[in-house]
């Protein structure tokens, strides 16, 4: 009987202790879960056998699931740029001055260029900077007109018509030594050339040999001289390498084909004008224009027996 007592107290007692030990974790998590407080180390309290293989199995539930859950790569903090010091050294008083002061101080939250006294710097400045500059570009002018530099800009890039080739020819015939010397004379005196013909001229007594030098420049003039070069050139190599039966048969084909333009040029004129031009007319004063420039063509004309003046000397 002491022996079955003896059974049933401790029975009893440790079935009470686990029922204290299970009041006192109920107890500890309603008052974490109420709190919003994290358990620490100092608050865990030792478990019976039985409740700590179970919250073992949880523990290890949890890291299984933390485990499995992948790490989010977390962002990296911007270091703040510690205040630049002040230049003496008063960290303190800048903190104390409001952010109003601060931006008058700065010009405005853009920090650009007030206008204003941009204005009135440029208008004490001008009015000290503008005569110098005045006399700069006299200055500059007077000098750039004394070397020639904008006629020698002009005649170097070919802008507008030169009396080049009747210059070149002037000095050949009269003054040799200063063939050498007309580039420099045509800058000198470009976009004046008149002034210089006329100095020419009355120097060399040698009137009417610029006449109608402009059209020595005129497009077509230029067209037709390039051309001749051309031609030149092609026939000369054309006569240097081009076998002999190719050369005949080449100069055959031009005296044939000239001489049928000749005969094509005299029926036009003679034979199909006369019946077309009552039917597509003359403009007025046609006939008259014709007289006077045939009666100038037989005054061009020099006969034999005409007296010149190369035979007095």
């Amino acid at each position: 009987m002491a022996k079955k007592k003896k059974t049933s107290k401790a029975s009893t007692g440790e079935t009470s202790e686990s029922a204290s030990a299970a009041m006192s974790a109920a107890s500890l998590k309603e008052l974490y879960e109420g709190q919003s407080l994290k358990p620490s180390d100092d608050d865990e309290l030792p478990l019976p056998p039985s409740m700590a293989a179970g919250s073992s199995s949880q523990t290890a539930t949890t890291t299984t699931t933390a485990d499995a859950i992948p790490e989010l790569p977390k962002k990296k903090k911007k270091k703040k740029k510690p205040p630049k010091p002040s230049c003496c050294g008063d960290e303190d008083s800048d903190s104390d001055v409001p952010e109003s002061q601060k931006r008058r101080a700065t010009g405005g939250d853009s920090g650009g260029i007030k206008t204003a006294p941009l204005v009135l710097l440029v208008l004490l400045t001008g009015t000290a900077v503008l005569p110098a500059l005045l006399w700069f570009g006299d200055y500059l002018g007077a000098a750039m007109s004394k070397n020639h530099i904008m006629g020698n800009i002009g005649f170097r890039l070919g802008l507008g018509p030169t009396p080049k080739k009747r210059v070149l020819s002037f000095y050949e015939k009269h003054d040799p030594d200063k063939f050498d010397d007309v580039p420099q004379i045509l800058a000198k005196y470009y976009g004046s050339y008149p002034q210089l013909i006329k100095k020419l001229e009355r120097k060399y007594q040698d009137y009417g040999y610029f006449i109608g030098w402009e059209a020595d420049e005129a497009p077509s003039v230029l067209v037709k001289e390039g051309m001749t070069q051309v031609f030149k050139k092609v026939n000369k190599q054309w006569n240097l390498h081009a076998p002999q039966v190719l050369k005949t048969a080449a100069r055959n084909m031009y005296y044939n084909f000239s001489a049928l333009s000749r005969k094509g040029k005299k029926l036009w004129k003679k034979t199909i004008w006369p019946v077309l031009e009552p039917f597509f007319g003359v403009p007025e004063g046609s006939a008259a224009q014709k007289r006077k420039d045939a009666r100038g063509a037989k005054k061009k004309k020099k006969r034999p027996n005409d007296f010149r003046d190369e035979d007095e000397f």
